[in-house]
Formats: C-alpha cells, structure tokens, sequence
C-alpha cells in the first residue's frame, strides 16, 4: 500500500438482529394497530357475552406475540392487557345491568359465599382483577414464546 491509498473497510454489518433498538425494522401489519386493538376488544367483549371467559388469555397471547415483534414503547405494551382485559368485560357488565340483569344482586350473593363483605363493588372489581391478569399473563406468555423462537432461530 502506498502513501495515497487508502484502506477501505468494509461497511457496518449491521443485521435486523444486531441492530439497536432504534434501528431496527418493525413489522408491518396489514391492517393499522388500532384497528386489531378494537377488533380484539369487540371480539372479547362478544366471547364474554357467550361465556367464553378464557377469551382475554388469548387475546393477550395474540397482542405478546405482535408486540414481541413490533416492539412497541413500554406504554404501549402494559396498556394491551388492561384494554384486552377488563374494558370488554366492564363494558358488558354495564351493558347487561342497563339491559336489566342483576349484576348487582348476583355480585353481593357471590360476594357473601366466597366470604368477602357484601359488596357488589368488591366482585366486580376481582371479576375485573381476573380478566386483566388473564389477559397480563396471555401477553407475558405470548411476548416470551416469539422472543424464545426467535432467539433459538438465530443461534442456529
């Protein structure tokens, strides 16, 4: 090498995998974020109303899943679970008491078998307590299993 040349080095090999957070590329979705949130929420929401009481536990996998691999802020992520969560559940709660069933009476009856005071309003809030932690451990479960692929997939 002489006194004008000059070495080259090679570019950054910067990989999707290697990448700081910043730069890496997140996913596209075919339909805008909040259109799936109100989807997933409209489809808890019905599957409550037909007794499917599981239905927050997978509708949080399904959100760990794509925040795992969109990566959305910190915010973002812990306000899935509580909008998977107890908002479908609340709002059909509010709806069937408007309708004229007794979310009240039967609330306090539970309340006074499980042991607790009497109160409509301490059933309620653990029916509410149960739909965010299915949904809280569906997300924590959906987050963790893309991560554990993903992370095996690059080892190989």
């Amino acid at each position: 090498m002489t006194a004008t040349d000059t070495a080259v080095e090679p570019p950054d090999q910067i990989t999707p995998d290697t990448a700081p957070t910043a730069q890496r590329g997140t996913g596209k979705l075919p339909l805008p974020a909040p259109v799936l949130v109100v989807s997933a929420v409209v489809v808890v929401g019905l599957g409550a109303w037909v007794e499917f009481w599981y239905l927050p536990f997978v509708a949080g996998l399904v959100a760990g899943a794509f925040s795992a691999w969109r990566r959305p802020g910190l915010l973002r992520a812990a306000m899935l679970p509580v909008v998977l969560g107890p908002v479908p559940w609340g709002v059909l709660l509010v709806i069937r008491a408007l309708a004229g069933d007794t979310i009240g009476g039967t609330a306090r009856t539970t309340a006074g078998l499980a042991g607790l005071p009497a109160s409509a309003a301490v059933t309620i809030a653990l029916t509410l307590l149960v739909a965010l932690l299915q949904a809280a451990t569906g997300h924590w479960l959906g987050r963790a299993l893309l991560r554990a692929t993903t992370t095996r997939h690059d080892q190989r």
